[in-house]
């Protein structure tokens, strides 16, 4: 984030900043009540670690029952624009993350774009227009997956996603030996061929064959909307790009530890929607 604040408490780029734990720091605070005077603010989340705490096996996160509350909330307030940004497939990340109608869904780190549509069956569906690879990304794509399966095989408790522009390898089930090196080996084969946008998370390296960044995300959803102040908040490495591109009276928020370019962190996803309800209720206020 360019020009950080003159309190000397705010941490500036790779500064591990201290955790929050029995309330909103106040320096938080008061940025939100900035922010919540806006006339159209854009809130743009991640969703694993901010929305739903970190589980072993993906398909099994699940938004918190607070943290829906919340954004439903704060989605029927004038001139606020919600928004999910995720590494994850768009599609799954609609129903998993029970947003709102409307609300805009960027998935694969920026490769695909569309919106929460009506419930069917009581499942949310994803309004976005298909993602087509070229005939070299589509082969490009599938030489990834075949070298990626081939080496995870090998590991007891790794796994491959497919997703419709990347290839990811998983190893946090598996020995911290074997994670480091099947990330290792993953890193010069798959992920050493050219044409290939590398991003590599925690316990996870993903392969894209669509150049990407949730920072792109941001700077084209800003444009889009053209939100008077903008809050965006990640928990993983990946995000910062998204931090990166912040400007000067947004809010980026880090979820958890590490090193990060945010101004403010908080501990974990019951926090940080302390820091949605917060929000709400400032908006409330104006």
């Amino acid at each position: 984030m360019t020009d950080q604040p003159d309190d000397p408490g705010v941490p500036g780029p790779g500064v591990d900043a201290p955790l929050f734990v029995d309330h909103l720091d106040e320096r938080l605070d008061r940025a939100l009540r900035e922010l919540a005077a806006l006339p159209c603010v854009l809130v743009a989340l991640d969703f694993d670690g901010v929305l739903a705490p970190l589980v072993d096996d993906p398909a099994q996160s699940r938004v918190t029952p607070a943290a829906v509350d919340a954004l439903a909330r704060l989605e029927a307030m004038p001139g606020i624009q919600l928004a999910l940004i995720s590494g994850r497939a768009a599609g799954p990340l609609v129903e998993l993350a029970d947003v709102p109608a409307g609300t805009r869904v960027v998935g694969s780190h920026g490769a695909e774009r569309g919106h929460g549509g009506p419930l069917t069956e009581g499942r949310r569906e994803l309004v976005a227009t298909p993602l087509d690879l070229t005939p070299d990304q589509a082969e490009l794509h599938a030489q990834v997956l075949a070298q990626a399966h081939e080496l995870v095989e090998r590991y007891e408790g790794a796994w491959v996603e497919t997703k419709p522009a990347a290839v990811v390898v998983h190893s946090r089930n598996a020995s911290e030996e074997d994670a480091a090196a099947l990330t290792e080996e993953v890193l010069a084969g798959p992920a050493a061929l050219d044409g290939l946008r590398v991003q590599r998370g925690k316990d996870v390296v993903e392969m894209s064959v669509v150049h990407a960044t949730k920072g792109e995300a941001l700077v084209d959803l800003r444009a889009e909307i053209q939100p008077d102040g903008l809050l965006f908040a990640g928990d993983d490495v990946t995000d910062e790009d998204g931090f990166a591109v912040l400007q000067d009276g947004d809010v980026g928020i880090k979820v958890g530890d590490g090193p990060t370019a945010a101004s403010y962190r908080v501990t974990d996803p019951d926090e940080f929607t302390a820091v949605l309800i917060r929000l709400q209720e400032l908006r409330e206020g104006v």
